[in-house]
C-alpha cells in the first residue's frame, strides 16, 4: 500500500527549477531508494516530504491526508510523523547519548515511556553501553548510530535518510546498511534513502527511483532498473555498460560490433542504443566476435577487461588476467535496447 504520494510536484529555488513534474509513490514498510547524480533533486524530494519546503505546484500526500499543495495546503513538519537523518548528522556536541534522546522526546512523553523507548532504541543500535558518552567520544559508526537512534526514538512512521553513510569507510558502510534494513523491519518503518551510490541502492532498496535533472527517469525494483533500463542515462548510471548505437534489422540489431540477436526493446524505433553489461560478455574461443585487450582492472576475485574494436568498446569479467594487447574472441549473451 502507498503511504506517500507525490503528484506532478514542481519546486524551484528562486528562478532555478529543481523538480519538474515529479510523480512518485512510496510503499508502506519498505525501503525506497532515490538515486541520481548530485543536483538531480533527490534531497529536495526529502525536504518536501519532511515539510522543510513547500512545492510550487502539485500535491504531496501522506496516508489519506494531503500535507502540501502548490498554494492552498501546508501541514507543519511536526504533524507529519516523519524523522530525518542528515548527511552531516547534526549531533549536539554538548549532550550525551542519553541526553540527546531525552531532549528529542521532550516532556510530552511520560517519563516511564521515555525510559522504555530510549532503552529499546539504544539496545537495538548497540549503544546501550555508551549512554553517557558525548559525540566527540564516539567512533564514526557510533555517531552514525546515534543519529539513527535520534530519528527512531520518536517512533515515526517515516524515516528520511539523506546520504547518511557517505563519509564512512566501505566495510562500516556495508555493516550499517544491514542494520538500517533490519531496523526498518523491526520498527515497521517506511524508509526513503537518498544516495548516488549504486551499491547502496542495490543492497538496501526494495524499490528505487532514478532522478535526473529534476525528473524521475525510471522507477521499479533495483534489479528491474539494472536489467531493463528505459533510457541510456539509467543504464549507464546504474553500472558499467557499453552503449552501442544500432538499428533493428530482421529481428536483429546492427551495430559497429556486428549483428546482435535477441535484443529486447522497441523494434519500431530507429534511434536506439544497445546496452551490453560486462557480465553478459562471455570469453569464448569459438565466439562470433573478436577484439583487442586494451586494459585490465583487478576487482579482487575477477578482472574487468576492456575490449576494443573498430568503433566500439565494451567490458568483460574474466577469472584469469588477459594479456594486454592480445586478441580475445567472445560472445554476447544478452542485450537490451534503449532510446539513444
Amino acid at each position: 500500500m502507498e503511504l506517500i504520494r507525490l503528484e506532478d510536484v514542481e519546486f524551484s529555488y528562486g528562478d532555478r527549477p529543481v523538480l519538474r513534474g515529479v510523480n512518485l509513490g512510496v510503499q508502506e514498510n519498505l525501503v525506497t531508494v532515490l538515486v541520481g547524480p548530485s543536483g538531480s533533486g533527490k534531497s529536495t524530494v526529502l525536504r518536501l516530504i519532511a515539510g522543510f519546503e513547500a512545492p510550487n505546484r502539485g500535491c504531496l500526500s501522506i496516508g489519506d491526508q494531503v500535507v502540501a499543495t502548490g498554494s492552498r495546503v501546508f501541514k507543519t513538519p511536526e504533524s507529519r510523523g516523519v524523522s530525518m537523518v542528515f548527511q552531516d548528522l547534526a549531533l549536539w556536541p554538548h549532550m550525551t547519548v542519553g541526553q540527546t534522546l531525552e531532549f528529542v522526546l521532550g516532556r510530552d512523553v511520560a517519563r516511564r515511556e521515555r525510559r522504555s523507548r530510549i532503552t529499546e532504541t539504544l539496545a537495538a543500535l548497540g549503544l546501550d553501553e555508551r549512554v553517557g558518552a558525548r559525540p566527540a567520544e564516539l567512533s564514526g559508526g557510533e555517531r552514525q548510530r546515534l543519529a539513527l537512534a535520534r530519528a527512531l526514538v520518536t517512533r515515526p512512521r517515516i524515516v528520511l535518510m539523506d546520504e547518511p553513510l557517505a563519509n564512512l569507510d566501505p566495510p562500516l558502510r556495508l555493516a550499517l546498511l544491514d542494520e538500517i534494513r533490519n531496523l526498518g523491519r523491526r520498527f515497521a518503518l517506511t524508509i526513503i534513502y537518498v544516495t548516488h551510490n549504486q551499491q547502496e541502492a542495490f543492497s538496501l532498496g526494495d524499490h528505487a527511483a532514478v532522478l535526473h535533472e529534476g525528473r524521475i527517469e525510471q522507477a521499479g525494483s533495483p534489479r528491474e532498473l539494472y536489467e531493463r533500463p528505459s533510457t541510456a542515462f539509467v543504464a549507464s548510471f546504474l553500472g558499467r555498460c557499453a552503449l552501442l548505437p544500432g538499428k533493428f534489422h530482421d529481428g536483429h540489431v546492427e551495430t559497429a560490433l556486428g549483428m546482435l540477436s535477441g535484443a529486447d526493446g522497441d523494434a519500431t524505433r530507429e534511434d536506439i542504443a544497445v546496452v551490453i553489461r560486462p557480465e553478459d560478455v562471455c570469453i569464448d574461443a569459438d565466439g562470433p566476435f573478436n577484439g583487442r585487450v586494451e586494459y585490465v582492472t583487478c576487482l579482487g576475485g575477477t578482472f574487468e577487461t576492456t575490449i576494443t574494436g573498430p568503433g566500439w568498446r565494451l567490458w568483460a569479467l574474466t577469472r584469469d588476467e588477459p594479456r594486454l594487447g592480445s586478441s580475445l574472441r567472445f560472445a554476447v549473451k544478452k542485450t537490451v535496447t534503449v532510446p539513444s
